[in-house]
């Protein structure tokens, strides 16, 4: 099984099928959440608006093309430099 640990931007937030689209930084690679951990993880990226920055640790959701469960969430803070 293939996981993936980065940073990526909510793309779709949450919709009511329980789907978090993401996309993958620097490669700008899209990713669809269907699967979430636990109720923690599911809350943190279901509170997400689109456009804000988020650590995610990912790990393949079976056989389905491009569908990943999400087994850790955290949003990146935007500190000024």
């Amino acid at each position: 099984m293939s996981d993936r640990t980065g940073t990526y931007t909510v793309v779709e937030p949450c919709n009511d099928h329980g789907t978090t689209t993401l996309r993958e930084h620097p490669r700008n690679s899209t990713v669809h959440v269907v699967e979430y951990g636990d109720s923690e993880v599911e809350s943190a990226l279901s509170d997400l608006d689109a456009g804000t920055v988020v650590r995610v640790e990912l790990e393949r959701e079976g056989r389905r093309g491009n569908a990943w469960r999400a087994e850790a969430a955290r949003p990146v803070s935007a500190d000024p430099a």
